[in-house]
């Protein structure tokens, strides 16, 4: 249980005690008021029950405030376990597979097509691997508050361009389609650049064999607007209010087919927060997920 569950239950035993000794002492001196009329004293008791009542409403709430605080942290509890036991298999899938892949590389016999298939398939491995360990990096540095922005003039439609061409490379069977109105954008690079990994290779890990992305941005007056849209299999309304929250992973923990940290999308919000930015999840036309970004120009 952590500190604020037992703040709770210390103020909660605290104000029990408290009105224990106040109805004591209301209760005593009922007793010295032989002498006074019965009209005071009907009065002095329908207080004492006034004040029970209160005193009811207010340890239901109490127990309920504590009830509702430790199923948060039992729920926190659950998530990190799970994120230790996702994590241990998304760093070991890729580093097998890299493996796998420099070990068949070096037999003399491949065909160049063989060798590049080799070739992609340990780069995609290497790109998962690093945004994991930067996930972990920046999630323990945002927990620490060790963060703030350092803007600068970065060049977003050429930084775009050159990713959507690395992401082809990396996954060869992704269509990514660029609309970029914007050339520059005074923002933090490494934040920025955080969160279009995240948001990109999200789109392409719950998208099929041949993932569809389209990225769109546009000047929108005091804001530039920002939708990477796919094809995937989309995000239930219900999810769509907790993919933000550290840990949370879409789908259920046993047949979900995409593992993941749960802190992509957690890194990728607070980022966007810290840039006095807003971030939301939509339904994309027929199908799959869009998520707008609102970033300020100045």
């Amino acid at each position: 249980m952590i500190v604020r569950s037992k703040i709770l239950i210390y103020l909660l035993a605290f104000y029990v005690l408290l009105q224990f000794v106040w109805w004591g002492y209301q209760i005593l001196d009922l007793g010295a008021l032989a002498d006074q009329t019965q009209e005071d004293t009907s009065r002095r008791v329908i207080m004492i029950i006034g004040e029970g009542g209160v005193f009811i409403l207010i340890l239901m709430a109490g127990f309920w405030k504590i009830q509702q605080s430790i199923a948060k942290e039992i729920q926190l509890s659950q998530r990190q376990n799970n994120f230790m036991l996702s994590v241990t298999h998304e760093l070991k899938t890729p580093l097998t597979s890299t493996q796998l892949a420099l070990q068949t590389l070096k037999k003399r016999n491949l065909n160049t097509e063989v060798r590049e298939n080799l070739i992609a398939k340990a780069l995609n491995a290497n790109q998962r691997l690093s945004s994991l360990i930067d996930n972990i990096i920046n999630a323990s540095r945002l927990e620490s508050n060790d963060f703030t922005p350092r803007r600068e003039i970065f060049p977003l439609n050429t930084f775009l361009q050159g990713k959507t061409e690395e992401l082809k490379i990396i996954y060869e069977q992704a269509s990514i389609a660029l609309i970029c109105e914007v050339d520059i954008i005074n923002a933090d690079a490494y934040m920025l650049e955080t969160i279009f990994n995240n948001l990109l290779e999200n789109a392409i890990k719950y998208s099929d064999e041949n993932p569809k992305i389209e990225i769109t941005v546009k000047n929108k007056g005091q804001m530039t607007e920002i939708t990477i849209a796919d094809q995937g299999v989309g995000i239930s309304a219900q999810e769509k209010t907790q993919i933000f929250k550290k840990f949370y992973r879409v789908g259920n923990e046993i047949s979900r087919s995409q593992k993941g940290s749960g802190l992509g999308l957690f890194i990728t919000s607070e980022f966007i927060q810290l840039h006095k930015g807003r971030i939301k999840c939509e339904n994309n036309n027929p199908k799959g997920t869009k998520f707008i970004i609102e970033l300020p120009n100045g």
